[in-house]
């Protein structure tokens, strides 16, 4: 399968040039698509993966699989534009204003490449509404993020249904559908389920990082920092403190491994290993029930588990 990363690539420049004809929206397209090139093309992966093993023969899901990572490629300049911790990537070194306006314009594009496939109609429209929707979804998850909205568990849960997992349910279900089949139940759960696990291990990640990506300094609230606050001991209020404000970010300065020791107290990074663990091990169960994923499992739990 590693075969087709780049023409998933190719075809993302080639839809990019056929659309994009002024400077510098032109160039600065074709510098972002080359970025995303050199890190992940795993959400193509998973339409090329899906629609393959649902019965597709045609060579034109590269160019859907283009279009989901578009897609992605925007959703990913939105999300670091936003948070503003990304300055090595190429769209953090442009003015913001043309960051944003490329971002939209491969929203759009993505949009237009799946329009042009030559499938049957009857095919084709299904999938460009159920994309749509997950597209729609996953924007009010991005909100909620953005915004920090988050106040206990059934609320984050709720948010990361909307938007990890309802970009993973998207990449996989393009594929499905394309194959000419209708919306897969047990596919959408299971690629929601992988969508949690994903996200808690970002989470556990950014919890133990001593960065500008680190979601106790930006007081953030995941899973893992709403149990960190619930279960600290009296001598760790300085955390309570400083995620509400009583404390700034000089005065924390220097105290990584004071954290990192309340994160070993409390069982905090424990937890998020436990629950990623069980949305992990219920998306198995489930790749299970679906008969046509027995020769891509290998495949899958790859994808899934890098």
């Amino acid at each position: 399968m590693e075969d087709i990363v780049p023409m998933i690539g190719q075809e993302m420049l080639r839809i990019s040039d056929k659309y994009f004809t002024a400077e510098p929206l032109r160039g600065y397209a074709r510098a972002f698509i080359r970025e995303k090139q050199a890190e992940s093309m795993r959400f193509g992966l998973l339409t090329v993966l899906h629609y393959r093993m649902f019965g597709g023969d045609s060579g034109q899901i590269c160019q859907a699989a283009a279009a989901i990572e578009l897609f992605i490629l925007a959703s990913d300049i939105l999300d670091d534009l936003q948070d503003g911790d990304a300055p090595q990537q190429a769209w953090s070194q442009v003015q913001p204003a043309a960051a944003m306006q490329t971002a939209a314009s491969l929203i759009v594009l993505s949009q237009q490449a799946m329009l042009e496939l030559e499938f049957e109609q009857a095919v084709l429209l299904p999938v460009v509404r159920m994309m749509n929707e997950q597209l729609l979804k996953a924007a009010n998850g991005q909100m909620l993020d953005l915004v920090n909205a988050v106040t206990d568990e059934d609320s984050y849960i709720a948010m990361v249904q909307h938007k990890s997992a309802a970009l993973i349910i998207l990449a996989c279900m393009t594929g499905v559908m394309l194959a000419g089949r209708e919306w897969h139940s047990i596919v959408a759960e299971y690629a929601g389920e992988v969508g949690m696990a994903a996200q808690i291990k970002n989470d556990i990640r950014d919890l133990l990082r001593w960065d500008d990506k680190n979601d106790f300094i930006l007081r953030k609230k995941t899973l893992l920092t709403l149990f960190l606050l619930e279960e600290i001991a009296e001598e760790d209020q300085w955390i309570a403190d400083y995620f509400e404000g009583r404390l700034q970010a000089e005065d924390i300065a220097g105290r990584q491994q004071m954290l990192e020791e309340a994160c070993d107290r409390t069982g905090a990074a424990l937890y998020g290993s436990v629950r990623m663990r069980m949305h992990f091990n219920r998306f198995q169960e489930l790749l299970d029930e679906v008969p046509e994923a027995a020769s891509a499992k290998d495949k899958l739990l790859e994808i899934f588990s890098s």
